[in-house]
């Protein structure tokens, strides 16, 4: 389950015949279309195969799943997250990542460790870093720009940050 990426979440119903709104900002969601996906909510899952993508805008798109054939079938499906398998996605080149991959890297500020990611919140103007600070067990929310993110770097499992008074407190 681990190679699963989270591409966005189910949202409501779209007319009557079984197609749902998804809320993601996942660029090429048209890759999934004749894929399996998971959905997961709580601790329910549901393998689908994803009969057509049709994106509405940057943050919506609308599906359709073999088998879900009605608005009262689709709405059962409300809230659910989708994932697919990290192999469907394209390359990335060293400047891209996924948000997924932050998750449990370690954060340092002037070489001295802080905590490590637990959480990325997404906001309409960038994503933001929710970091456990190892003293306090707080959060520390960093917004994951380049003023307050100085460097990823991926093959040592580090974070560096740049912070401002009061981000600690």
């Amino acid at each position: 389950m681990e190679n699963l990426i989270n591409i966005g979440t189910i949202v409501g119903t779209h007319h009557l015949r079984g197609s749902v709104k998804i809320n993601s900002i996942f660029e090429n969601i048209e890759i999934i279309e004749n894929e399996r996906v998971l959905l997961e909510k709580n601790e329910k899952k549901k393998l689908l195969v994803v009969k057509k993508v049709k994106r509405l805008n940057e943050k919506k798109a609308i599906l359709d799943f073999e088998g879900i054939e009605n608005i009262d079938e689709a709405k059962e499906l409300n809230g659910y997250k989708v994932k697919i398998r990290r192999d469907l996605l394209p390359e990335r080149n060293e400047a891209e990542f996924y948000v997924k991959d932050l998750f449990g890297i370690e954060v340092f500020s002037e070489n001295e460790k802080i905590g490590e990611v637990v959480d990325v919140m997404e906001t309409a103007a960038h994503d933001i870093l929710i970091i456990e600070d190892i003293e306090t067990k707080k959060e520390i929310m960093i917004p994951l720009i380049d003023e307050f993110v100085t460097k990823i770097d991926f093959p040592n499992n580090r974070i560096e940050v740049s912070l401002i008074d009061g981000m600690r407190e």
